[in-house]
């Protein structure tokens, strides 16, 4: 059953919210602090019982039109909610604690969503350290483990938030990216997830790495789930200028299983290792749906952002502690308290944080100015233009290991679904990825439905199907 037949469900009365919470909140106590301690979870909302209540108890809630209506969901613990904890997972801002709600929070809790809680996270979205520390882990929480085996990769940096989908404990989440962090651990979890154009979605209140390539998006187990999830979290923001713009759509209407007068460029590049048999397994679906294959290649699909980003975190960081409660009230002040903790905070160094910290953070400097314009022409040369030059509706490739960077710096929307069932003895996952120019979000979500459809793949763990 998927959230759109559940809120339904709920707005007839013929289900709870806050029996929908109640078995969500029996599965985090089962297998996330206890039994698989899978440690997904980093806070629950102490008020989840009475917005539930609030929700069964609404006499008109017949009416309401939200897909989300009486649904949990989990936040990656870099986005405010009010009352609750935005610590990016370090020690260092550990009391931290949000006053008003991020303005996708306020989202959500508009379209009846009941926030449940937040979710753990590579230590400032995986812009910690280049000193091996492993996806998922953080100075706060300790290590996300994998649904399918404690020995795998769980990736990041939004590690809990995937994880919290494919281990059931809710049928939605919502992560964030600024390089392959949405797109990288779902695809580590065998979930769906859409990174949605930059824009589509207020950053406002969530804790930033990059102004320029920052944005949150859903998680889920399914298409229909991630669609309706992304219909109510897009949409302008006063207080976001890169919303200004935003071309919002009705992305239910995509879920359509036939891709008649479609074209799409399914491509391969160099660094890519591509599964022989998924790549026509994905061509045949194509065909079968009624869309048209063109076959695209690439050289090199990814291009150095570096510098860029440690101009841009350090301008983003301070300007966010600046407006929050934390004792921590810049960049250096967390180096500082980490230096003073380092048995805890610096197992694996911080040398992002200090790379960033080295610059001016001043987003005028000549060296920071040349790089993003740079790195924009490049996105431009190697995606748009290859989609407007071949007349294409969108990309794809079948892919253990998205090639993110393209989508990252170039702000478009991209989308990732499972491309088989996850093997639990070999660490071997393999998604479909899909790339679209901005506001494209609509054209994905129909690729992704139409071989959704056509699999049929249940990628559940086999301790939770049982």
């Amino acid at each position: 059953m998927n959230i759109i037949e559940k809120s339904t469900l709920i707005k007839q009365g013929k289900l709870g919210s806050t029996e929908l919470c109640e078995d969500s909140l029996g599965r985090i106590a089962a297998n996330d602090q206890d039994g698989l301690k899978l440690n997904s979870v980093s806070e629950i909302n102490p008020n989840w019982y009475f917005e539930a209540r609030a929700l069964d108890g609404n006499p008109d809630k017949a009416e309401v039109k939200s897909p989300l209506y009486g649904i949990p969901v989990l936040l990656k613990d870099n986005i405010d909610v009010k009352g609750l904890h935005t610590t990016a997972g370090s020690f260092a801002l550990s009391d931290l604690i949000a006053d008003k709600d991020s303005f996708l929070a306020g989202k959500l809790k508009e379209a009846g969503a009941v926030i449940l809680g937040k979710t753990n996270l590579s230590e400032f979205a995986y812009w910690m350290s280049e000193e091996g520390m492993p996806s998922g882990y953080s100075s706060l929480s300790g290590q996300v483990v994998h649904p399918y085996n404690p020995e795998y990769d769980p990736s990041g940096s939004s590690s809990g938030s995937a994880v919290a989908v494919a281990a059931g404990f809710v049928d939605v989440s919502i992560g964030t990216e600024t390089d392959g962090s949405l797109m990288s651990p779902a695809i580590s979890n065998s979930i769906v997830s859409i990174k949605p154009t930059v824009g589509l979605v207020s950053r406002s209140g969530i804790l930033p790495i990059s102004n320029i390539q920052d944005t949150a998006g859903p998680m889920a187990r399914n298409v229909t789930d991630c669609a309706a999830l992304l219909q109510v979290i897009a949409g302008k923001d006063p207080d976001d200028p890169a919303t200004w713009n935003c071309h919002t759509d009705d992305y239910l209407s995509y879920l359509k299983n036939d891709l008649k007068g479609k074209r799409i460029g399914v491509f391969t590049a160099k660094e890519l290792k591509c599964d022989e048999e998924y790549l026509r397994k994905l061509k045949e679906i194509i065909v079968t749906a009624q869309g048209e294959c063109v076959d695209i290649y690439y050289e090199n699909t990814y291009f150095d952002e570096m510098i860029p980003l440690t101009y841009e975190f350090k301008n983003g960081i301070n300007s966010y502690l600046a407006q929050h409660n934390s004792s921590c009230r810049s960049l250096d002040d967390i180096i500082g308290f980490n230096n003073r903790h380092a048995e805890r905070c610096l197992k694996h160094g911080q040398s992002l944080l200090i790379a960033s910290n080295n610059t001016s953070g001043f987003l005028k400097e000549k060296e920071y100015l040349k790089k993003r314009a740079e790195l924009r022409e490049q996105a431009y040369t190697h995606l748009d233009k290859v989609i407007d030059d071949n007349h294409l509706d969108c990309l794809v490739t079948v892919c253990g290991h998205a090639p993110t960077n393209l989508a990252a710096i170039s702000g478009n929307c991209s989308m990732v679904i499972p491309a088989r069932k996850p093997d639990e003895e070999k660490y071997d996952p393999l998604s479909f990825y899909m790339l679209g120019k901005a506001y494209k979000e609509g054209e994905l979500i129909n690729l992704a439905y139409v071989l959704e459809q056509a699999l049929k793949i249940d990628a559940r763990p086999s301790w939770l199907k049982q």
